[in-house]
């Protein structure tokens, strides 16, 4: 299974996120949308896992979730990756300390349970556009975005799966398990 840990969107937020979207698709000469249905916040990616540990993966999910209260997210502004003449256009999460602190706890976690450590400093980010290519200065097109005034309620971790379901990439919840209040 290609596993991943995740925070899951309401249809409000995939909403206004997916209403970037068009202005990018006018513009591009080729990209890799991301499905609305799709739109999410990863928090750690796992890849390919043997069906034996996704007993473990789902403890170290309840784990964190005990230990961390339901917090805000704000989205901030777009930006990209680059990928020599192809970029990720993202948008991005206002600092909070909340969500890093999520993250971390869940990256020490899977790292006492023997899964590899992550050495990448984490980067929030929700991807719009992979493989984006355009004709057009790409900064110029972030600025025709504007902004995303949407407030992301972080209530739950998903664990989610990726797979290709009728040829679409799709991420499935596999487990999704609240954070406690204290």
């Amino acid at each position: 299974m290609r596993l991943f840990y995740a925070i899951e969107f309401d249809e409000i937020v995939k909403t206004e996120l997916a209403k970037a979207q068009p202005i990018l698709k006018k513009r591009a000469k080729r990209a890799n949308f991301t499905r609305k249905e799709n739109l999410h916040l990863t928090l750690r990616f796992m890849g390919e896992i043997e069906d034996a540990n996704y007993p473990v993966l789902a403890k170290i999910q309840a784990e964190i979730a005990s230990k961390h209260d339901p917090f805000l997210l704000e989205l901030s502004k777009p930006g990209i990756f680059e990928r020599g003449n192809k970029f990720i256009v993202w948008w991005g999460i206002r600092k909070s300390e909340q969500l890093y602190s999520l993250q971390k706890s869940l990256e020490e976690e899977i790292r006492l349970n023997g899964f590899v450590a992550e050495h990448k400093i984490y980067n929030p980010h929700i991807t719009l556009a992979r493989d984006f290519s355009s004709y057009d200065n790409v900064k110029e097109i972030l600025s025709e975005l504007g902004s995303l005034t949407s407030t992301i309620e972080v209530g739950s971790i998903s664990l989610m799966e990726s797979l290709r379901i009728d040829g679409r990439l799709s991420y499935v919840c596999r487990n999704k398990i609240k954070l406690l209040s204290h």
